[in-house]
This record gives C-alpha cells, sequence and structure tokens, in this order.
C-alpha cells in the first residue's frame, strides 16, 4: 500500500513510517521560528524575564517542538506543568517576603566567616582587586554569559526531557522543587545580605561591582544593570541557587553522558559558575559552598521520597509530578 496513513499519535505519515513532507516542513518552520524569536528576546534583554514569563516561552518551546502531535498533547502540556510553575510562582513571591517577616538581615557575620577562611582576605574583593580594577576586563562578555545560563539552561533541560525522557522530568522537577524550598527556608529564617550589597553598605571597606550582569554577554550594560537592580535581592544570598542550580543540571547529565569529552563541560559548568559568582560580587565562596550541600541534601530527600512512593501501593499515590509521567 502507498501515499500517507496515520499513526496512533495523530501524526500523518508516509508509508515507511517517516512524517509527511508536509507536516516536516510545518514542524521545521515551527522550531526555526521559536529559535529565531529566542534569540532575539535574549539579545533585546527581554529575557531573562519573570516566571510567568519563563514558563510561557518554556511551554512554547515544548508546543513548537513536538507542533505534530495532536492536540490533546499540547493540552495536556499545560495540565503536567502548571503545578509545577504555580509552585514556583509561591516560591517567588514568599521570596520576596523574605526580607520583611522581621528576621535580621546577615551583613557583617558572612564577610567575617568568608575573612576567617582565607586568612583575612575576601575572596571577591581580592578577584576584583587584581582582574576589573582597570575597568572591564577580557572575560568580562564571558562571565555575562555563564551568569545568563542561570535563567536559560536548567529550564530548557527541563523542556528536553519532557519531550524525550517524561519519567526523568518528573525526577528532576522533583529536585528542583525541593531545592528551591530548602533555600526558600533559609532565606526566610536566615536572610544574608551578598557581597555587593555588603560593599554598598561599607561592611566590606571597599565598593563591591556587579561585575557578572555587565552586558549578560550579549546586551547593553546599562539594560543588564537596570534588570539586575529591579531583580537583585538582598536576602537571598545563602545559599547561591545559582550554583546549587549549575551543580542539579551537572548531577542530573553526568549519568546520562558516557564520553568523556562531553563530561569536561558538564563538570566545567558549575566551577564556571561558582567563579561568576564570587568574581562578580553576586555570592560569597561560603554561599557557593553551601549551594552544593544544599543539592547534596535535595538529593537525599529526593531518593527518600521515591522510595516511599514506590513501597507504596498506587492507588495511594498522589503526587502530580509523578502520575503525570506514569
Amino acid at each position: 500500500m502507498t501515499g500517507s496513513s496515520a499513526t496512533s499519535s495523530g501524526t500523518v505519515t508516509s508509508s515507511t513510517g517517516d512524517p509527511s513532507p508536509g507536516h516536516r516542513s510545518v514542524r521545521a518552520l515551527a522550531r526555526v521560528l521559536y529559535l529565531i524569536a529566542l534569540v532575539g528576546a535574549i539579545a533585546s534583554g527581554a529575557l531573562p524575564g519573570g516566571r510567568v514569563q519563563e514558563a510561557a516561552w518554556i511551554l512554547g518551546g515544548i508546543v513548537a517542538f513536538t507542533i505534530d502531535r495532536p492536540w490533546r498533547d499540547h493540552v495536556r502540556v499545560v495540565l503536567d506543568w502548571l503545578p509545577l510553575i504555580g509552585a514556583l510562582l509561591i516560591y517567588d513571591y514568599t521570596r520576596d517576603l523574605a526580607d520583611t517577616l522581621g528576621m535580621p538581615v546577615r551583613i557583617e557575620e558572612i564577610v567575617h566567616v568568608e575573612r576567617w577562611l582565607f586568612g583575612g582576605t575576601v575572596p571577591t574583593v581580592w578577584l576584583q582587586d587584581h582582574l576589573a580594577a582597570h575597568g572591564q576586563p577580557w572575560l568580562t562578555p564571558i562571565i555575562g554569559v555563564v551568569y545568563t545560563t542561570h535563567f536559560i539552561v536548567p529550564w530548557a533541560l527541563a523542556a528536553i526531557f519532557y519531550v524525550r525522557l517524561r519519567p526523568l522530568w518528573a525526577r528532576y522537577m522533583r529536585r528542583v522543587l525541593i531545592l528551591s524550598y530548602l533555600a526558600l527556608l533559609t532565606y526566610i529564617l536566615l536572610p544574608a545580605a551578598p557581597p555587593w550589597y555588603a560593599g554598598r553598605v561599607g561592611a566590606l571597606g571597599e565598593n563591591v561591582r556587579r561585575i557578572s550582569g555587565f552586558g549578560l554577554g550579549a546586551v547593553d550594560p546599562r539594560v543588564s544593570a537596570a534588570w539586575l537592580e529591579e531583580h537583585g535581592n538582598y536576602v537571598a544570598a545563602l545559599p547561591s541557587l545559582h550554583t546549587a542550580f549549575a551543580v542539579l543540571v551537572a548531577a542530573t547529565l553526568w549519568p546520562l553522558v558516557h564520553r568523556w569529552w562531553l563530561r569536561v563541560p558538564i563538570a566545567a559548568f558549575p566551577a564556571a559558575m561558582a567563579f561568576t559568582l564570587v568574581y562578580g560580587g553576586e555570592h560569597y565562596v561560603v554561599d557557593v559552598l553551601l549551594g552544593v550541600v544544599y543539592v547534596v541534601a535535595t538529593e537525599l530527600l529526593a531518593r527518600w521520597w521515591e522510595r516511599r512512593r514506590a513501597a507504596e501501593p498506587i492507588d495511594r499515590r498522589r503526587d502530580p509530578v509523578h502520575t503525570t509521567c506514569e
């Protein structure tokens, strides 16, 4: 039999089982248009944005890259992601309230710990004095790109997992939520200021610049500085979620990659992020180290939960992240 036939997924295919030329063209066009729009948004400074905007780009990307699937699949995308996005919106809202709950913001304490660890030197101040004392060094654009990956890579990875490996998506997003709320609890109980704020109020004795945001590697430095000022949070430094998410991404990808040369950039990613944050004035080394500790704690809690869920009868499970991927 020749011609085209419909597969169980609703995609029209040729007799060889491949999508028809028309559907391949639509799929390719949707993906190209989405990527062009994404690059344009990043270059213009529209991204990174708020949580809703990020979610819209994630869901739009999933739909664009699976445009030839039935409409029911696209509805399911929204239903699967909506509870997770809602949980992260609650996290964002609560984090913004952390400095209004009456707990004292730790500023000098972190500086004292940093100086005790490094023989009286604060690594952020030392790095900026040696690398950026005479203006923007050559590595500034690279620093900007690394810093920006925090707002793109973890969510792009989640979208890829959702399309290709949905059980892995469930495990990954579970860890994202646990990690976010562990950090949120710390921000509420122990609000701590980053180096750039400590320098601004005189706790470091020297001015600390927010070098990590210069241009975000792609846009005008003034746009970047305005974005950082608008989205900066002076009570959410401890632990460093930028570091924690980079470590989580690396830990998730590591067992999936078996070629050593692919593991090199995976291992380098959290190291580059740590350097960017300390040098850029966003976090102390203490914040970075605690970010790693929080990932370990997240993994232990997630595995405990997954073992507990696996031991329960199926009809008693109510975990939305788990059940959407069954």
